[in-house]
């Protein structure tokens, strides 16, 4: 049984792996073309029935659905907008808490969440309509506009006859955790207000500082009981809260209504790509309506030295570097825009030359920048078959003593990197043996994290003439009490000569940043990874992120370091 909930408790995380990824996905993709996104969140849902007016039969679920509906489809009369429901009708056995309403509108990197209640009396007398927003004040974003946009909505209400009362934020603490944000602050009592803030966690490393808070806000439309009750009484009034609703996200947003022979926007078929230097591609624009008169499009280059872009969108890379190129509509000047990054081609070895013994084999793959020509062919080559040769892998076999040069050419880009190998030949009585250790190709591996560089020596034994070096990636030697890591790099020296005979590559599976420890950082290397915001482009630590030796890095090997870190199944030694 124990195994079974072990082997539960995988799949579910290797599923939250992957769910996790693909909402981090749609955060990059929302929001791209500068539109507004606003999260509707119809307050309740379900099996959770608000306030109830028993009399007339007026239940807050319902109500605020419909005015959701209602506020959706008057948007969409409107340029620049677009519309995200938290829901659109629950089932009656369902309820849906706050941290899931607030994430949709992180996931969709919204401008807004506007959550819609009625509300409900604790005295007879009270009357009217109010707002609650965000107390945090790091930015004007927060507070100051999610408060002027309250009062614009407390304003339209006010034409129906509601009176106005106040917008208002309530702090978390009196009831329950004290929940704070990341600039420190005390966080906002309601959930539907401070999870788009904060994320779903008790720390999703959201940083308010940046503007990566998301405002929500709270519109109490008037109070379901006697004393507001004919202002939601029947279908009409519901329809006249929408509106008040949508007018004040119109003035608030200053947004223009849909006209069928003018530009409502503008969007490219690609948001960030790569080109290398001297290639060029051409970016397709489409301009809507269809029925828009003039689709007239001016494209322009923010350095055209690093690349260049025609009339007709066609991009020149020049060199390197990072540059945003513009397409704009003569007709009201709506823009897209598109994140281009020139790279030259480059193959590299992460050394000049390297040392090993008669016999032994290395596998040598050249850092080759960038990603996408990573998989193209290489071909090597040998200049001393007799001293040592080179598959057509990259994988070398030292044959005797000598020297010589491999060479391994990308050859259609006519781009190449070379690396001197020295072949060395044991004397008599000298010896080389570790412990414990796996040897293959020049890599030594079955390390486990945390291992100091004492406890890494004590698995060697060398004879007395040779002796053991350990360096970090650059060449500094390392002190008994470091930790080896991924790259760490090992010489066997002779002690009279001071002659490195012999040199290999640490690997620990999951240390992918070479820190020496399988932390959160690694995940998120992998993560960047398949997810196209950051490629792992160094071949060692492709290899700490392939944690199940598949050759493909994927959310399968991000499930295994969360399985480390949480406990659950440590990553072996392999």
């Amino acid at each position: 049984m124990k195994k079974m909930r072990i082997v539960v408790k995988i799949i579910a995380i290797f599923i939250m792996a992957i769910l996790l990824i693909y909402s981090c996905a749609d955060i990059v993709q929302a929001n791209q073309q500068g539109e507004i996104v606003l999260v509707l969140d119809p307050g309740h849902g379900g099996k959770m029935t608000g306030a109830v007016n028993n009399k007339l039969g007026i239940i807050e679920r319902d109500a605020t659905l419909k005015i959701a509906r209602y506020l959706r489809d008057y948007l969409k009369e409107y340029e620049g907008i677009r519309v995200i429901m938290t829901h659109d009708g629950l089932p009656s056995d369902y309820e849906m808490e706050l941290a899931p309403r607030g994430m949709v509108a992180r996931n969709n990197k919204a401008n807004m969440l506007i959550s819609l209640h009625l509300n409900d009396y604790s005295t007879p007398y009270e009357h009217g309509a109010e707002v609650y927003v965000t107390a945090n004040t790091l930015l004007p974003k927060y507070h100051e506009e999610s408060a002027k946009f309250g009062e614009m909505v407390l304003e339209e209400l006010s034409k129906l006859g509601i009176a106005k009362r106040k917008v208002k934020t309530r702090l978390c603490g009196d009831t329950g955790p004290k929940w704070e944000y990341s600039d420190g602050t005390v966080a906002d009592y309601y959930g539907v207000i401070r999870y788009p803030m904060k994320g779903d966690g008790e720390d999703r490393g959201v940083d308010l500082a940046k503007g990566e808070g998301i405002p929500g806000v709270i519109i109490e439309h008037c109070f379901i009981n006697d004393s507001d009750e004919r202002f939601i009484d029947s279908e009409e009034d519901l329809k006249n809260l929408a509106r008040a609703d949508c007018n004040a996200i119109v003035k608030y947003y200053k947004l223009d209504k849909k006209d069928p022979k003018r530009v409502s926007s503008i969007t490219l078929n690609k948001q960030k790509m790569m080109l290398i230097v001297g290639r060029k591609e051409t970016l397709q624009a489409v301009v809507k309506p269809d029925t828009a008169v003039n689709k007239k499009v001016i494209w322009s280059s923010s350095n055209p030295e690093i690349a260049t872009v025609s009339t007709n969108g066609e991009l020149t890379a020049r060199k390197e570097g990072i540059v945003t190129i513009t397409a704009k509509t003569e007709d009201r000047g709506k823009e897209a825009s598109c994140t281009v990054t020139v790279q030259e081609i480059k193959v590299t070895f992460p050394k000049t030359e390297t040392n090993l013994l008669e016999g032994k084999k290395v596998q040598l793959q050249p850092d080759i920048t960038p990603e996408e020509i990573a998989n193209q062919p290489l071909t090597w080559k040998s200049s001393d078959e007799t001293v040592a040769t080179v598959s057509k892998n990259g994988l070398i076999t030292a044959l005797k003593e000598g020297t010589t040069t491999i060479t391994a050419s990308l050859e259609k880009e006519n781009k190449q990197a070379t690396i001197k190998v020295n072949v060395h030949k044991l004397k008599e009585g000298q010896n080389i043996e570790s412990n414990s250790l796996r040897e293959a190709n020049g890599i030594l591996s079955k390390i486990g994290e945390k291992v100091s560089v004492k406890e890494f020596k004590d698995k060697w034994k060398n004879s007395n003439n040779l002796e053991l070096i350990v360096k970090d990636k650059n060449g500094n030697a390392l002190k008994d009490e470091n930790y080896i890591t991924t790259n760490t790099q090992i010489e066997i020296r002779t002690i009279q000569e001071s002659k490195v005979i012999q040199e290999y590559t640490c690997l620990i599976y999951g240390d992918v940043n070479g820190d020496g420890k399988i932390s959160a950082l690694d995940y998120a290397y992998i993560k960047n990874h398949i997810m196209d915001i950051q490629k792992i482009t160094k071949e060692i630590e492709k290899k700490a992120a392939n944690i199940n030796e598949d050759e493909k890095i994927s959310a399968l090997d991000y499930a295994y370091i969360k399985n480390h870190i949480m406990d659950i199944q440590k990553i072996e030694l392999k």
